[in-house]
């Protein structure tokens, strides 16, 4: 049996086409790689007994070490000689860029009521394990260099803002 070529062109059309309101299906988007070792999360540190309004200080004699929390998950701290009281103090603000001026910016773990942080520097790791004390009044911290291999606990007052330069 023999089918006109024009009636099988007609059949081909129609047979392939369907109603108006169709809509093809979508087409998913190309997977977007993103390299998560450059992301930092950060877990907001509400409860975690540390105070916001103001830096905690330790002296280990000519040296200052200076450190001050964000609610939103991260502590920027220093430390090096203070030529005027606080100054070093001064430097630390939420989104102080770490590597300048001994200035480090990074999260802060939280986990049931002890403090983990991790600081990277230009010859190393520095962790800092600590605790929050006397209702956010102190902090206490082991320091464990991975640089040198020394550990040492290092208590961290509060200093109120507005108090530093006094």
């Amino acid at each position: 049996m023999r089918i006109p070529l024009p009636f099988l062109a007609m059949a081909l059309i129609v047979g392939c086409t369907g109603p108006a309101d169709r809509v093809a299906p979508p087409v998913p988007p190309p997977p977007v790689n993103i390299d998560t070792s450059k992301v930092m999360v950060l877990m907001p540190l509400t409860g975690s007994g540390v105070r916001f309004n103001g830096v905690y200080h330790y002296a280990d004699g000519k040296l200052h070490y200076y450190m001050r929390f964000f609610e939103r998950g991260n502590a920027a701290f220093v430390g090096g000689m203070d030529e005027f009281p606080g100054q070093l103090g001064e430097l630390l603000t939420e989104n102080v860029q770490s590597g300048w001026n001994n200035v480090h910016n990074c999260p802060v773990v939280q986990r049931n009521d002890s403090l983990f942080i991790r600081s990277v520097g230009f010859k190393g790791v520095i962790n800092y394990l600590g605790e929050v004390r006397a209702e956010g009044d102190s902090v206490r911290f082991l320091k464990a260099s991975e640089i040198t291999g020394t550990r040492i606990i290092a208590p961290y007052g509060f200093v109120p803002d507005g108090t530093l330069m006094k």
